[in-house]
């Protein structure tokens, strides 16, 4: 039974060898236009699947800055925009095309902002408002705080209002 398995593996590589040869002897002769015409095919889809694939992971990069850039951003919402995407099959980058599109949004949020940051304290009070000193009422206190306080006053510590 050995044997004839060990004749059986002797021979498979002939026939291998012989179905590379016959394989060899056909796409060097008559069907050697069809060979390079599938193969030229078969290599241009690979091709466009990888440029593919590069073209996405710049998009997602692209994205991540503009996200950085401008919080509000959201790729697949700009991708439903005819006017983004039409700037990025034209080779704009993201935050390039999100700009120009929402360019009216921008400028008037950064109107508000620079605005906002001019316009005068009320009551001309400035930071100061901020920082005001209040004293606590004895009546307002919980049982909790006036304990704690006469605790401190058992001490020594002068309490004072």
């Amino acid at each position: 039974m050995e044997e004839e398995k060990t004749k059986a593996e002797a021979a498979l590589p002939e026939e291998r060898v012989e179905q590379t040869e016959r394989f060899q002897e056909l796409i060097r002769g008559k069907y050697r236009e069809d060979y390079l015409a599938a193969l030229g095919e078969a290599l241009r889809t690979q091709a466009r699947e990888v440029n593919r694939y590069l073209a996405y992971r710049e998009l997602m990069a692209q994205a991540e800055s503009a996200r950085a850039r401008h919080p509000e951003f959201d790729l697949e919402r700009e991708l439903e925009n005819s006017a983004f995407a039409r700037l990025l099959r034209g080779g704009v980058d993201a935050c390039t095309a999100y700009e120009v599109v929402h360019r009216k949004e921008l400028e008037d949020r950064s109107q508000r902002l620079a605005e906002n940051a001019c316009r005068p304290q009320e009551n001309g009070l400035g930071n100061a408002s901020l920082a005001t000193v209040s004293k606590p009422d004895p009546r307002s206190l919980t049982r909790q705080e006036r304990r704690a306080l006469r605790r401190r006053a058992a001490r020594g510590e002068e309490i004072v209002w």
